[in-house]
């Protein structure tokens, strides 16, 4: 017992030496097994504590001999057998650990429905059991700048603070407005924020999670605590400077009660005043309809009528007028001379008066490219006032064609009306006529000079350009007289008059598009050479219209850029088209021929017996000779349409018989 008491007295000497696992403060008073029974238990339903076991270790401290590898089990000494200062005494510093949690303190603790730990009266709850769920709120704003607006320089953001007691985290929401046009709610998430924080992110650190200052959990070191949010403190996080304004009602109760706040500490501070907001909640309480407040807006009339079949006591006043008129409405047009200010214009509007409640409406007419943005309304429906200032407006017994009437400052004129509204007026007083709504301004002929071609490309690209489009499109061809008349081609020999070498020529004529082409034919030992004279092309006539098929037959003399060309005769191609086609060449046609021919018939045979006789055969020159003689008022061409009528086997000679 000596020796145990001297090792118990070493111990009390230096209690700053931990007893941990594995490495004892004193391992002769370890026993070989530390093996721990089971200290739980249930009685009668109830669960219960088992005192541990005391082991006798005295054998092994007074001899050293034994082998702590020895399986033996330890002796298990009586607790009588250890003074009273060898046993765990019950402390009072919360700092001991190794206090015990005696029956007589388990008995009052559980009357006064008290927790301590670590077994003590001094100590408490750790933070996250102490504050657990306790959420402290407060209301702050914040002041952003508008730019570019001449209706706010500065808008308030309303925001909810909430601190969490239990690690000092803040976060930022931002209270949410109707129809603010920006994206708000969370701010900033649940964290931990530094003073004067000038980065985005801040770790955790356990050490300075909390800071006691006696029982003052409020200030985690270089952190915002609870302090830093009194009534009309601003607090600077991330750039963004946030008024404290106030906090609710449970936030009130534990400031004041745990942290010794005033009542100048959670005064509530009323936010500063935004005309923005204001204005935009005054039109959203008109909009939604809210109790007490004048609209400015009229009921529709079937939506009274309904009301009133339902139970609803309406005004009979105008029920009368909207029985007897329904909705007729008198319509004027109306002209606004602004022109005597500055960069003043006349306007133009159609002013609509409604018969049922004497309301009116003026409507604005816009023009094309009048330059103007194109508002429909210059006034909604609604009673139009007199000017003065008094309680009176107008009547449609005030309109009249010439009448001005006054519409908010504006001067307008009543210049015409529609049909039902002169039948109305005119039953009560005199209608004058209408009015013109503007003086017809002088027109001014505008003629365009179109350029010669320059030669370059076709007339028609060139004519595209004079049109006035930045890509004029092309030339639309005439597909359908391509189709026709592909491949016909007219083909004429022609001399030129104003030689006097007596060139021959080739003039080809192509219907499909009315063009022309000219070539020469070469003539050996003449001195020219032969070849193309003219490429295919539109040629126009002096008076500027083009060359036509029905322009090319035999005789007519053509003017091609300055140079007479006389045609003498065609293939018997060329006098086949012409003569299947009678409308385009009516010189072709026997038909038409034939009239003439039968008028003069008898002189015509009268001359071929006298100068020929019965047997002889007469040729063309002949048949021209007589037309001569007859007289027959018959050009070229037509004399060789009858001339092939006569010689219908081509053979260049015809008998008399």
């Amino acid at each position: 017992m000596k020796n145990l008491e001297e090792i118990y007295s070493k111990e009390l000497l230096f209690p700053e030496l931990p007893n941990l696992p594995g490495f004892p403060r004193f391992p002769s008073l370890q026993p070989r097994t530390q093996t721990k029974s089971q200290s739980l238990n249930f009685k009668n339903g109830y669960m219960v504590v088992k005192n541990r076991p005391t082991y006798n270790s005295i054998s092994t401290i007074n001899n050293p001999a034994i082998s702590f590898l020895d399986t033996q089990p330890p002796t298990i000494v009586p607790t009588t057998m250890i003074s009273s200062h060898m046993m765990p005494q019950e402390v009072t510093d919360p700092s001991d650990i190794r206090g015990r949690y005696s029956l007589s303190r388990q008995k009052q603790d559980r009357e006064n429905k008290k927790v301590a730990l670590p077994f003590c009266p001094g100590s408490r709850l750790p933070p996250f059991l102490e504050h657990d769920r306790r959420v402290l709120l407060f209301h702050a704003y914040y002041e952003e700048d508008v730019m570019q607006s001449a209706i706010e320089s500065k808008r308030v953001m309303k925001c909810e603070i909430y601190f969490y007691v239990e690690d000092g985290t803040i976060e930022i929401i931002q209270t949410k407005q109707e129809n603010s046009g920006i994206p708000q709610g969370v701010y900033l998430r649940r964290r931990k924020v530094e003073k004067n924080c000038c980065h985005t992110g801040v770790e955790n650190d356990e050490n300075n999670m909390l800071k006691n200052n006696d029982d003052d959990n409020d200030f985690f070191g270089d952190y915002y605590g609870i302090n830093d949010f009194k009534a009309g403190n601003s607090v600077e996080i991330y750039s963004r400077i946030f008024y404290v304004v106030g906090c609710n009602q449970s936030t009130k109760e534990y400031v004041m009660r745990y942290h010794g706040w005033t009542e100048n500490d959670v005064i509530t501070l009323p936010f500063p005043r935004d005309a923005f907001s204001e204005s935009c909640m005054e039109k959203m309480m008109r909009e939604s309809g809210v109790p007490g407040v004048d609209r400015k807006r009229k009921m529709h009339d079937l939506t009274e009528v309904m009301e009133s079949m339902l139970g609803k006591q309406i005004s009979t006043k105008d029920r009368g007028t909207f029985l007897s008129c329904g909705q007729k409405a008198l319509c004027f047009h109306a002209i606004w001379d602004d022109r005597g200010r500055l960069y003043g214009d006349v306007h133009f509007f159609r002013l609509v008066y409604h018969l049922a409640d004497d309301t009116m409406e003026v409507l604005t007419i816009h023009k094309k490219n009048d330059g103007r943005y194109p508002f429909p309304k210059l006034l909604t429906r609604t009673k139009l006032p007199k000017p003065g200032g008094g309680s009176e407006y107008y009547s449609w017994k005030d309109f009249s064609i010439g009448s001005f009437i006054d519409v908010f400052g504006r001067s307008m004129q009543l210049a015409k009306c529609d049909a039902f509204t002169e039948i109305f007026i005119s039953a009560t007083a005199f209608m004058p006529d209408d009015m013109p709504l503007e003086k017809e301004a002088e027109k001014i002929e505008v003629v365009r000079h179109i350029p010669p071609h320059n030669g370059f490309g076709s007339e028609e690209d060139s004519l595209r350009s004079c049109t006035g489009s930045i890509n004029p499109p092309p030339v639309r061809k005439d597909l359908a007289k391509i189709r026709e008349k592909q491949g016909m081609v007219l083909r004429f020999n022609a001399r030129l008059l104003t030689d006097k070498t007596n060139r021959r020529f080739v003039i080809q004529y192509f219907m499909e598009d009315d063009t022309i082409a000219i070539q020469e034919p070469p003539i050996r030992n003449s001195g020219v050479m032969g070849g193309k004279f003219l490429s295919r092309q539109v040629v126009k006539k002096n008076e500027g219209s083009k060359y036509l098929a029905s322009d090319m037959f035999t005789g007519v003399v053509l003017d091609i850029m300055c140079h007479h060309f006389e045609l003498l005769n065609a293939d018997d191609t060329t006098y086949r088209i012409m003569e299947n086609d009678s409308k385009t060449f009516p010189f072709s046609c026997y038909n038409n021929i034939r009239p003439k021919v039968v008028s003069k018939k008898d002189d015509m045979c009268r001359y071929f017996v006298t100068e020929y006789g019965n047997g002889h055969k007469i040729q063309l020159e002949d048949l021209v000779k007589s037309c001569e003689r007859v007289p027959l008022e018959l050009n070229k061409q037509e004399v060789l349409t009858m001339w092939r009528k006569i010689d219908k086997k081509r053979k260049g000679a015809v008998s008399l018989t």
